[in-house]
């Protein structure tokens, strides 16, 4: 339960994260707006499933690094690792 919770909030924070980034003052050619759409689509997707509870702990956990890789991935200009974690993670989120 107190992990649960744990993962919740964790969650919770990257998202309040994304967000706050996509209220910058982007220009439609930036990538980084691009990577912190998709981050935040990702991230949406995420919480869905935890909501759902068809995710298992394990892959809750991975997805979450994957997360963490690609918000890091945005914030350094690295839009291809980024993309590259964001796939992983969507197909995760699929495939489960």
């Amino acid at each position: 339960m107190v992990r649960n919770i744990a993962i919740s909030v964790s969650v919770a924070c990257l998202i309040g994260g994304a967000a706050y980034a996509a209220d910058e003052d982007l220009t439609p050619k930036d990538d980084g707006a691009a990577c912190t759409r998709q981050l935040a689509s990702t991230e949406a997707a995420l919480l869905d499933r935890l909501g759902a509870k068809t995710l298992s702990e394990a892959d809750i956990d991975t997805i979450n690094e994957l997360l963490d890789e690609a918000d890091a991935s945005c914030t350094e200009g690295k839009t291809k690792a980024a993309n590259r974690s964001l796939t992983e993670a969507n197909r995760m989120l699929k495939e489960n």
